[in-house]
């Protein structure tokens, strides 16, 4: 199996040689990039699997080298900011970023997030079955059962569920999921999806109250995760 190359781009050298050593330290090859030109530079020349990024950068800020990027690849991307608020996540998240880390973070925290986005992007090439612990979803029939028998979603259930398992791991902005499930007109429309999910969870989650598979992110959007999946915590 080809080693997992990461391209992890921050302004702050303490930062790149953390990242560096941890990430080299669980068999994957990294290469780093000090600003936005040198990171579309290095994407181009060398294809990795994966782009760990700032947004603060010089030259070209984060956003920016995310919105280029976009324009001619799907690489996935994980952005790791100092920026918590929530307009940054969701600005970066509708150019296109898998996911939005906010620093300080724990290096298990990333490690855990690298995982869960290397893993969907296996499932983008992907079986037309998805199997967890207490449900089973038939993408090719559009059918979810759990123990065996079929579980009934409506059309608009059918389809944010999906959308979010086939974006596993990833944040879906509400704008994102009202868009694709309902259309542009309704981006602004964020009380169906609240109402959606209370049944979505009530059908498909052992614990409708405590979600193990459909989180909310408040203020953002839904992530679909499969914590059945997961490997045990990292070391940090």
């Amino acid at each position: 199996m080809n080693q997992v190359e990461i391209l992890v781009v921050d302004d702050e050298m303490q930062i790149l040689r953390t990242l560096r050593a941890n990430l080299e330290a669980r068999g994957y090859a990294v290469r780093t990039a000090a600003d936005g030109d040198e990171a579309l530079r290095a994407i181009s020349e060398r294809s990795p699997d994966l782009l760990i990024l700032d947004l603060g950068l010089p030259r070209k800020s984060g956003l920016e080298v995310l919105r280029s990027l976009r324009s001619w690849s799907d690489l996935p991307v994980i952005i790791v900011s100092a920026r918590n608020g929530d307009a940054d996540k969701i600005a970066a998240l509708d150019e296109g970023a898998d996911d939005f880390l906010t620093k300080p973070f724990s290096i298990g925290e990333l490690l855990a997030r690298v995982r869960a986005t290397l893993r969907r992007i296996v499932q983008v090439e992907h079986s037309p079955v998805m199997t967890t612990s207490d449900f089973c979803i038939d993408f090719a029939k559009g059918e979810v059962t759990r123990s065996g028998q079929l579980v009934h979603l409506t059309p608009i259930e059918w389809k944010i569920v999906k959308v979010l398992t086939q974006s596993e791991g990833r944040l879906v902005t509400q704008r994102t999921l009202l868009s694709e499930v309902w259309g542009a007109q309704y981006v602004d429309e964020t009380g169906y999806l609240r109402v959606h999910m209370t049944h979505i969870r009530r059908k498909l989650e052992p614990e409708p109250a405590r979600p193990r598979y459909f989180r909310t992110e408040p203020g953002i959007g839904y992530r679909f995760h499969d914590s059945s999946a997961e490997n045990v915590t990292e070391p940090t």
